[in-house]
């Protein structure tokens, strides 16, 4: 009987403590959700805020512990506030820890502070980073994901999205505009530069960084503090990657969701055909980015030259900074020289994972994650390389070896004269590879002769691959127009490659692509020949240099007028994006018909 009593007092007190909890859920819902919504909201604001003046501005010392209280403040009420809208969500728990990742990530990264603050303080003490540091970087890494989800539904929850107002093309080239934008804002901070840098040189630089150019009126290691090279980092990852890829990725894999208009959207930005691959796709894409540049780093650190007299600190910064800028392509390095410096240009193994790294961005993500599951034997063999891959690598190979093969011929009394034949050839592969959009060098490229210089128009102008962290008129436009180039000649009314048959439209577009690079940089030349003064060779590679996204340079960027700088950040932004993209993305598309024309024959070449 007694039993019976226990079981019947227990039963009751957990029928009281569920109707207690529905009425605290009620009373949250009703009155608490709004409001802390809005705060929440309106906190997010003013981190924001707290770190463009935190990392953009100088302030009086007695301001430090005000700024202090607030930041902890902020960062307690994130887990405040996510903790209450987990425990009080009508969703199952399991479900809404699977569409707020993102949420999750926030909450670890707070918990995991305030239970290992000493531990974190004493490890970050060794690299001179104190408490208030350590708080701002995780304040920091909040925002960067608050920033990102929001991008990501940006255009879910935008009307003229689901209106279909806005084509693929004009995203995208707006999401380069509005990259440049901000790092060129962000750049004018006080606290980015040692001194006063005029707004045509930062614009330029921001320009360059966002477009993995390389090219540079200013020396960025003795301009820029620590903050405004790691804001010229972010914008070259942002840049190689895309802001709308980065974004759509935060949408799948944080966000947890998508819908069929933003898989339709991504499909068409990333040229993938199948709406079913776009989630897997941009997660190779971003995943493999990290590895290859983590990779790329730990390689780097190890190889990096020990007369450079850097500390273990400095040595994982530089190692981080060039190993994301060589495998987006961008070129910027914070050697004075580049790597024109003996202790760089004759260290084999440092040059070779900068080669690596160079390749494996040019080649373009389809192709790397092709190549990644080919080693990794996670595709069975009946799986062949798809048309475009052989064509990349192909084209990329034959590259290569052409201008490793010229380099080395026509500089013997040149750059190459008094080098061993070790140097020699590791400088022509060199060569060969950072002239396909890198930008680095470790020879003075304005001591080069006019023979290779000539072959390097062609190279730059040809740069890297599809969907790449290279510009370029790209290696399949050269491929496709080569091919359909020798089947006219043999007579053949369609190209056939690989055992395919290559689309009509795919032929019209590699041939337009063609005749209006050709069209930008010649218009280029013209303008850059009525506004400097400079030798005609060294106007030219400055513009295919630019187009190509190359960063290499004859010695004329630093001494171009604004005018010039003007010109050269159209000739990066249209060779990044590319020319056919910008016009698609500015004209109004027509509509296409049922009906046909006769076919009239017009007489041609």
């Amino acid at each position: 009987m007694k039993q019976t009593y226990k079981k019947a007092k227990i039963a009751y007190f957990i029928r009281e403590l569920d109707v207690l909890r529905l009425n605290i859920r009620k009373f949250y819902l009703d009155h608490l959700q709004t409001f802390g919504r809005s705060f929440y909201i309106l906190s997010g604001i003013v981190s924001f805020f707290i770190l463009i003046f935190e990392y953009g501005f100088y302030y009086p010392t007695n301001w430090i512990p005000y700024v202090k209280f607030l930041v902890s403040s902020l960062v307690y009420y994130f887990l405040f506030y996510e903790i209450l809208s987990f425990l009080f969500s009508h969703e199952d728990p399991k479900h809404y820890l699977k569409t707020h990742k993102i949420q999750v990530v926030i909450i670890v990264l707070i918990l995991l502070e305030s239970l290992f603050e000493e531990n974190i303080l004493n490890l970050l003490n060794q690299y001179h980073v104190t408490g208030s540091d350590s708080t701002l970087i995780f304040l920091s890494t909040n925002q960067i994901l608050f920033t990102f989800a929001n991008l990501a539904h940006f255009y879910r929850i935008s009307k003229f999205s689901k209106a279909k107002k806005l084509n693929p093309s004009f995203i995208f080239i707006s999401s380069f505009a509005f990259i440049i934008f901000l790092g060129s804002l962000f750049l004018h901070f006080p606290k980015a530069s040692y001194q006063n840098v005029k707004s045509i040189d930062i614009i330029f630089t921001a320009v360059s960084a966002t477009c993995v150019t390389g090219l540079s009126t200013i020396n960025i290691s003795e301009q820029f503090t620590l903050t405004g090279q790691l804001i010229i980092l972010l914008m070259i990852q942002i840049g190689g990657l895309g802001l709308m890829t980065l974004s759509s990725f935060f949408s799948f894999i944080l966000a947890g969701q998508s819908t069929v208009n933003d898989k339709l959207m991504i499909k068409d930005l990333l040229s993938e055909e199948s709406i079913g691959r776009v989630k897997s796709l941009l997660t190779q894409i971003a995943f493999l980015t990290f590895w290859i540049e983590l990779i790329g780093s730990i390689l780097l650190f190890l190889q990096f030259p020990k007369e450079t007299g850097l500390g273990t600190a400095e040595k994982i910064y530089y190692s981080v900074f060039h190993s994301i800028s060589a495998f987006c392509n961008a070129g910027f390095s914070l050697m004075p020289s580049n790597f024109s410096d003996p202790n760089f240009s004759s260290n084999v193994s440092f040059l070779s994972s900068i080669m690596f790294l160079i390749v494996l961005g040019g080649l373009g993500f389809p192709v790397v994650n092709q190549l990644y599951m080919l080693i990794s034997f996670r595709s069975n063999h009946h799986k062949k390389f798809s048309v475009t891959s052989k064509l990349v690598l192909i084209s990329t190979l034959s590259l290569i070896g052409f201008g490793a093969v010229s380099y080395f011929y026509l500089e013997q009394e040149f750059t190459l004269k008094n080098k061993s034949l070790g140097e020699q050839i590791l400088h022509s592969l060199f060569y060969s590879i950072t002239t396909r959009t890198a930008g680095f060098n470790t020879l003075d490229i304005a001591q080069m002769g006019l023979p290779i210089t000539f072959i390097s128009f062609f190279l730059m102008w040809v740069g890297a691959s599809p969907i790449s962290t290279g510009g370029g008129v790209k290696t399949t436009t050269i491929a496709i127009s080569f091919l359909n180039i020798v089947d006219q000649i043999r007579g053949k009314e369609r190209l056939e490659i690989f055992h395919r048959s290559i689309a009509p439209s795919t032929i019209a577009r590699a041939s337009a692509s063609i005749v209006l690079s050709l069209f930008v940089i010649f218009s280029a030349i013209l303008s850059l020949l009525l506004c400097e003064s400079a030798p005609f060779v060294d106007i030219c590679f400055e513009v295919v240099s630019a187009f190509g996204t190359v960063g290499l340079t004859r010695g004329l960027t630093p001494v171009l007028s604004s005018s010039g700088k003007i010109i050269l950040c159209f000739v990066m932004f249209v060779g990044r994006v590319g020319i056919l993209t910008l016009l698609i993305a500015i004209t109004r598309q027509t509509k296409n018909y049922a009906y046909k024309y006769p076919v009239e024959y017009v007489v041609v070449g």
